[in-house]
C-alpha cells in the first residue's frame, strides 16, 4: 500500500491561489513596479530584487491611515556561487501614515506630492527555494516584511503615481528552525494608483 503523501504547494499552486484572492470586476487600488537591493546583513552576499505589487483592497480609516491588502511576486536573486535565485508570492497587509497636510513635515514637499510611510508585516508568502546563497530557510513558507517612505504623486483626473524606497525582507519569524533573514537594505518602487 502507497504512503500519502504529504501536500505540497509548488509555485503554479501558490500563483493559482494568489490569482483567486484578487476580485474579479474590481479595479485595482495600486500597480507597483520595484527593484532594489544591497549587502545582506552578517554575509558576504549582495541580494537584489525585482518585482510587482497589485492592492486590490483599500480602506481608508481617516485621512491619515490607509489600510492596502495586495498581493505580490518577487524575483529574488544573489551574486553567490551557489542557490542564485528563487521567486516569492505573497499576501500583503499594508498600513499607510500620511502626516497632517497643515503640518511642519508634509509643508516641505509641493502640493501635488503627498508624503506617506508605510509597513507590511507577516504577509504569508511562498518561497520557491529553501536557500538564497548561504541564507537558508527551513521550507518555502517565509513572511514578507517592508517598511519605507514614499510620495504619493496627484496627476489631477489622470489618477496618482507613487514613488517610495524601503527595505524589504523575508523570513520565516522563527517558526521554524532554519530562519536566515534575506535582506533586501533599498528597494525603489514607482507605480500608478487607479
Amino acid at each position: 500500500m502507497d504512503r500519502l503523501q504529504k501536500p505540497h504547494l509548488n509555485l503554479a499552486s501558490w500563483s493559482a491561489l494568489i490569482l483567486l484572492l484578487i476580485p474579479l470586476g474590481s479595479r485595482a487600488d495600486e500597480l507597483i513596479v520595484n527593484y532594489g537591493g544591497g549587502s545582506q546583513e552578517s554575509s558576504r552576499q549582495e541580494n537584489r530584487t525585482t518585482g510587482v505589487d497589485y492592492a486590490f483592497y483599500r480602506r481608508e480609516k481617516s485621512q491619515r491611515q490607509h489600510l492596502l491588502i495586495g498581493v505580490s511576486y518577487s524575483y529574488l536573486s544573489t551574486d553567490a556561487n551557489e542557490h542564485k535565485k528563487i521567486h516569492a508570492f505573497s499576501i500583503y497587509p499594508q498600513l499607510s501614515l500620511f502626516p497632517p497636510a497643515d503640518g511642519k513635515f508634509a509643508g516641505i514637499f509641493p502640493g501635488w506630492a503627498q508624503p506617506y510611510f508605510f509597513v507590511r508585516a507577516l504577509g504569508p508568502s511562498y518561497i520557491s527555494g529553501n536557500q538564497l546563497g548561504d541564507r537558508e530557510q527551513s521550507n518555502h513558507f517565509a513572511f514578507q516584511a517592508q517598511v519605507g517612505f514614499g510620495l504619493q504623486l496627484d496627476f489631477g483626473d489622470d489618477g496618482k503615481g507613487i514613488v517610495s524606497l524601503s527595505f524589504k525582507h523575508f523570513s520565516n519569524a522563527n517558526f521554524f528552525e532554519d530562519n536566515d533573514g534575506l535582506d533586501f537594505p533599498v528597494v525603489l518602487s514607482l507605480g500608478v494608483e487607479y
